[in-house]
């Protein structure tokens, strides 16, 4: 059985979708974010601050290779996961690579349900519908990368349709 990887933007289903889709596979659920945290004994946003982000991103890819050896799996990337290094490579490599393409209106709202706090590209965020709109932009070349692309609102029922043929 191939592993899947989920990318996408921040809050766009990859942990929450992750998770339910590893359930119904009967493989092992893992986040690149969790990895992260574990690894550097702190959170995310705690890295960003002490460390910066080229630090951070080099930690990300690190940990992305090593997981790459784990078989049945469902990963969970980080939102810029793929936008760096050789990142989209080697998730296209390790398995069915999958970009939840959610509009930013809607990523906005769950967002702001979660609250950003957690999110350091986030702070000082004047309009947050706008620097979500700037970073799917930014993101999309790497995003579109994914073997597949599902849009809106991804049920685990759809997803499953998706990638059954190819596990």
């Amino acid at each position: 059985m191939k592993n899947i990887i989920l990318v996408g933007m921040m809050s766009s289903g990859k942990t929450t979708l992750g998770k339910k889709l590893a359930r119904a596979l009967n493989y092992r659920f893992v986040d690149l974010d969790k990895l992260i945290e574990s690894d550097q004994g702190k959170p995310i946003s705690q890295i960003f601050s002490e460390n910066g982000e080229a630090y951070f991103r080099e930690v990300e890819s690190r940990l992305l290779k090593e997981v790459t050896a784990q078989r049945d799996i469902v990963l969970a990337s980080g939102g810029g996961t793929p936008c760096f290094f050789d990142n989209m490579s080697v998730i296209n490599a390790m398995g069915v690579s999958i970009y939840l393409d959610v509009p930013a209106a809607e990523l906005a709202k769950r967002i702001e349900n979660h609250g950003k706090d957690d999110r350091p590209i986030l702070s000082g965020a004047a309009s947050l519908k706008d620097t979500l709109e700037a970073k799917i932009a930014e993101r999309t070349p790497f995003y579109s990368q994914a073997h597949f692309t599902l849009q809106g609102d991804i049920g685990l029922h759809h997803l499953l349709e998706t990638i059954q043929p190819l596990l």
